[in-house]
């Protein structure tokens, strides 16, 4: 048996992870910490960190390799080496949540939004990032708890314009918990320039009406923010009227999706028009893959809310594949209406026909034509007791409604498929500087939103919350808005420098990509998972020493750092 030999333990040495340091350097870089500081009322003297730096902590800790609750920040922080990332002369002690939900409290009673457009914007003029089109829309975000509201010191006008975590319309199925809606605008690119904690109930119409204000702000204070794309909620009278512009206001750019019961049915009237003029171009595949699918699609200038708008009509492949599995469903709907009927018994013709005249004006049926036959049966019954040659039995006649066939309907079903097959897309953009398929992909953009959202919500950002009252909830909100803008600008950088790169040596491919792949279009998620196991580490000395696990990694980690003009040494200095 070995020889053991005890010693006293020595205390883990501090680490950084890259992609930590990385983020650390960018903030840094964008005054993250001194801008909360200036705009957050605190005393130095009775601050051990300061709001900024504990702001700091919280996008940090969401850069850490951990599923731990918010609720226990110090723990995700307990391996890293916050003296460095934090500064101020940062205790490890500090950092904990009691402070960091002080600081939120601060935070969410100054101009919070402010301050993350502020940053934003910074973002974008500091990486000299364009912006061809916006992308909006909102999500839930689902809370836990009850909150303490009366006991939080804020003025009667603060108190007002608290978010109200409340019950609404949830998106993530929790429609039991409370929630608030977080609405957001981002670049094509997929970099939040706007991210807004509101009250629970909060509909889309209205997060669109904030939308718009936001752009007109931009616009006055010199920014572009090209074409605004959302979901159909926005296209009402009101707010189509209001992008059109007229005399007082410029026109806003904008692409929507039709809703169906908007302008007396357009929609409808635009496929129906369509199908009609049979004048379809092919627009081809939106998308890359073996479910991508191929559009062919008439555009049509029409007069809508005064103004002419431009209404593409697309018919999608895939759509058509769904129209026919959707009509057989509703074909199936149909069956145990009829077996209920079948069972029914009626003791004249009238009453059958009756019911059968009622079960042919079913909504069920609206696609299809029932071929029946009402039955007569007759039926024998006795006389109770004994029977003799004078004993007749009574002769009862009853009626069964019997379902021979099912067929569809054809002209219906037509119009069924063509209008599943079938959407609609407006636009205040009517010239032909745009294509129709331009115009589809445009629209098709608005994912970006939607994955931001979904990073947003992820196990290592905040998918379930709990915390004391609303002013912190806003605060948490755009501190974890920042993160995902940080994940963004990070992404940015990765995909600006490989177009880069790919323009001036195309013959020399980076092999950078999930798996040893070749490197096409490098998300946030690779760099994170490719160098989630590369730490600087404080040595005895102060000074930090990096070690490459093996030289895959090394080529691959170096190569994603070199897309963004950074090396190993740099992201520390």
């Amino acid at each position: 048996m070995a020889r053991i030999t005890e010693k006293t333990a020595k205390a883990p040495r501090k680490v950084i992870s890259i992609v930590m340091a990385l983020a650390n350097k960018m903030m840094n870089q964008l005054h993250f910490v001194e801008h909360i500081n200036e705009k957050v009322e605190w005393d130095k003297d009775h601050w051990g960190i300061s709001p900024g730096g504990l702001a700091k902590a919280i996008v940090l800790s969401t850069m850490a390799d951990m599923r731990t609750p918010l609720t226990h920040i110090e723990e995700r922080l307990q391996p890293y080496d916050i003296t460095y990332l934090i500064g101020e002369e940062a205790e490890e002690h500090d950092i904990n949540s009691f402070n960091t939900g002080r600081a939120l409290e601060r935070i969410g009673k100054a101009e919070y939004n402010g301050i993350y457009e502020g940053l934003a914007l910074e973002a974008m003029q500091q990486y000299k990032i364009p912006v061809g089109r916006v992308h909006s829309d909102t999500t839930t975000v689902s809370f836990y708890g009850e909150y303490d509201e009366e006991n939080i010191e804020l003025s009667k006008e603060e108190q007002e314009e608290l978010i109200k975590v409340e019950k609404g319309y949830n998106k993530d199925g929790r429609p039991g918990c409370k929630q608030v809606v977080v609405g957001q605008i981002v670049t094509e690119g997929g970099i939040p320039l706007t991210s807004k904690a509101m009250d629970g109930s909060t509909s889309d119409a209205e997060w669109n009406k904030k939308s718009l204000d936001y752009l007109e702000r931009l616009r006055a204070e010199g920014f572009t923010h090209g074409i605004y794309v959302a979901d159909s909620k926005l296209v009402n009278q009101e707010l189509v009227e209001r992008m059109n512009g007229g005399a007082e206001k410029e026109t806003i750019s904008f692409v929507s999706r039709c809703p169906a019961n908007f302008e007396e049915k357009m929609e409808s009237r635009m496929i129906e028009k369509a199908y009609t003029t049979g004048s379809w171009e092919d627009i081809g595949k939106i998308g890359e893959g073996k479910k991508a699918s191929s559009y062919r699609g008439q555009s049509f200038i029409e007069t809508v809310c005064g103004s002419p708008m431009r209404l593409l009509t697309l018919e999608s492949s895939a759509l058509t594949a769904k129209a026919e599995i959707s009509l057989e469903k509703e074909r199936l709907k149909i069956d145990p209406l009829i077996k209920s009927l079948e069972k029914k018994v009626f003791v004249c013709r009238a009453d059958a026909e009756k019911e059968y005249e009622r079960f042919l004006g079913l909504k069920e049926l609206k696609l299809f034509v029932c071929e029946a036959e009402i039955q007569e049966i007759k039926t024998e019954k006795w006389p109770k007791g004994r029977r003799n040659a004078a004993t007749h039995p009574t002769v009862i006649e009853t009626y069964q409604i019997h379902i021979m066939q099912v067929n569809r309907e054809e002209e219906a079903c037509r119009k069924y498929i063509r209008n599943e097959s079938c959407f609609v897309i407006i636009s205040n953009v009517t010239d032909k500087t745009i294509s129709d398929r331009e115009l589809l992909e445009v629209y098709k953009g608005q994912h970006v939103v939607e994955n931001s959202f979904r990073q947003f919500k992820g196990p290592n950002l905040a998918s379930v919350i709990y915390l004391k009252n609303p002013a912190r909830i806003q605060a948490l909100t755009m501190i974890l808005s920042f993160s995902l803008l940080i994940r963004a600008l990070i992404q940015h950088r990765l995909r600006a420098g490989l177009k880069d790169h790919n323009e001036k040596t195309s013959n020399e491919p980076i092999y950078a990509g999930w798996n040893g792949r070749e490197l096409k279009n490098p998300t946030f998620k690779l760099f994170y998972e490719h160098t989630i196991n590369c730490f600087y580490e404080r040595e005895s000395s102060g000074e930090y020493s990096f070690a490459w696990l093996h030289t895959d990694i090394q080529y691959i980690v170096t190569s994603l750092l070199s897309l963004m003009g950074e090396t190993v040494a740099s992201i520390m200095e």
